[in-house]
């Protein structure tokens, strides 16, 4: 999969972290059309994306180094028009929240014409990973200003 991210953008609510992806023929069933579950893993790779652009918090960093990660506890995806075999699907990250440890994201996903692909509501919690289970733990206060830059004003 190609991918092309990293652009931060602002717009009237906070900044925006986008990622553009090409759907390559691998992500897609014998009709040419994106499988779903494959657009979730999209999802997933904006996150880490959005993480890996943050000063000091790629995903290596926070999961190998520190112990630490940003599991997810839910996600609500809802399917709102086909992608096909060689869109370039733009999906852009916003913040909606920012608990304690929790951290909920709203990503949506167009394809270059502007056709809406799909609308995410997702939650994370960061939590220790040292453990013998993840555990919740308050988001370290450096990482917490950066993630409130993306803070989508109501």
């Amino acid at each position: 999969m190609s991918g092309e991210s990293g652009e931060a953008g602002h717009s009237a609510g906070g900044e925006v972290f986008r990622s553009v992806y090409k759907l390559r023929f691998g992500y897609c069933d014998p009709a040419g059309i994106a499988f779903f579950p494959r657009l979730v893993e999209m999802v997933n790779w904006t996150v880490e994306d959005w993480f890996d652009s943050l000063r000091g918090a790629t995903f290596r960093q926070i999961h190998i180094d520190r112990k630490e990660g940003v599991p997810a506890v839910s996600i609500n995806v809802d399917f709102v028009g086909p992608a096909e075999l060689g869109d370039r699907i733009r999906f852009d990250l916003r913040v909606e929240a920012v608990g304690r440890s929790s951290i909920t994201l709203r990503i949506a996903a167009e394809k270059g014409d502007g056709d809406a692909v799909l609308k995410a509501v997702h939650t994370i919690v960061y939590c220790d990973l040292s453990g013998e289970k993840p555990k919740a733990m308050p988001i370290p206060d450096d990482l917490r200003l950066q993630i409130e830059r993306y803070v989508a004003d109501e």
